[in-house]
Formats: C-alpha cells, structure tokens, sequence
C-alpha cells in the first residue's frame, strides 16, 4: 500500500498487476488511511447481528415462565398468545434448552449379577477349524482343536478338507480318546458343524 499512499505509483497501474482486482485496492487504501497497517488486518466477515434473531425481551419473558411455572414449551407459548407475544412451539423450546431449563429425568441403572457357574472336566468342549497358513505340497490343509473350558486340555488333527462328515470324525475322535466323559460342545455355527444358516 505504502507505493500508492506516497503517490510513487497509481493506484489504476498497480491493479494491473495485482490479482486481487481494483476494488480490494480501493478498500485497501482507504482502511490504510483511515486505521494505518491495522486496517489491513483480516476481519471476520460472519454477520454481527442475525435479522431474524428473536428479541431479548421475548427469550426473558419464556425464560421466566419457565423458571416459575415448570410448564413445556407447549403451555408457556400458549401463556405467551395470551400476552401478544407469538412464537413457535419449537422457538420456545429452543430457548428453554438453550439456558439449561430441560427437565433431568432420573434414570433407574438396573444392575445384574451374573453368576459364573463351575465347569467340571467335560462339561464344555469347544471346537473350531481354521486354514493351515500354507500350502503342502500344493494342497489346502484344515486343523480341528478341541478344547475342554474347565482342564483346558486340547486336541488338534489335520485333515484334508472341513466337510461335515470331517467334524464328525474329529468329535467321534475327540468322544474315544478324551480323559473325561464329553457332555457338551460349544462351536461358532460355521458350515463345517451346521447347516442351519447356509440354507440347506
């Protein structure tokens, strides 16, 4: 700005170069004359004031029914249509929520108790398949385990495929040689021990 203030260069010839346009110079220079280098400091450009921001006395008058008679946003507009004063139900209900006026409900916390039951060797025998990572000798391998929830004893064999005759000859083997008596056996639904989900 300094070159077009001391005259050294008109302000037409600099707009010529400047990207920004003749009209930022024009409201450069005469914010450079008026306030000096702070003028040319970025300003906010949001809107000082809101047009159709609802009047101060309005926002007190529900703020006070409100505070005096506990009622909704409803009954208070209502209260208010009787003083010529009209709203929106939704305007007063900004406001009540706005200064923190909104009812706190106490919210019952139910709290269980879960009771852990004891397992007993066999009681629980959980059994899963999963890919063996790499291939041997060209060909997809599959590893069942088993494990006991309660001794954590295991059991892993490989087969050649994870079909459901495949399971069943794991768990028959798992039945023949487990220490304990199985009793039951938890698994993840996969296609392998059920056909419930695959639509067959």
């Amino acid at each position: 700005m300094l070159p077009i203030i001391d005259k050294g260069i008109r302000l037409v010839d600099a707009a010529k170069v400047f990207p920004g346009g003749k009209r930022t110079l024009e409201r450069w220079t005469a914010l450079y004359k008026e306030s000096g280098e702070e003028g040319l400091e970025p300003k906010s450009t949001r809107p000082r004031s809101q047009p159709n921001e609802t009047p101060i006395r309005i926002k007190e008058r529900i703020i006070e029914l409100r505070q005096d008679t506990k009622l909704c946003a409803k009954k208070i507009n209502y209260k208010l249509k009787k003083e010529n004063i009209s709203v929106s139900d939704r305007l007063v209900g900004k406001v009540i929520k706005t200064e923190g006026l909104v009812r706190k409900y106490r919210i019952r916390k139910l709290k269980y108790k879960y009771i852990k039951v004891p397992l007993a060797k066999g009681d629980l025998v959980e059994i899963d398949v999963k890919y063996v990572p790499d291939l041997i000798s060209g060909k997809q391998y599959y590893q069942f385990t088993a494990i006991d929830s309660a001794s954590r004893w295991r059991r892993l064999e490989i087969y050649d495929d994870f079909g459901n005759g495949t399971a069943l000859a794991f768990l028959e083997k798992i039945i023949a040689i487990a220490p304990f008596r199985v009793r039951a056996v938890k698994t993840d639904n996969g296609s392998s021990f059920t056909n419930r989900y695959t639509g067959y």
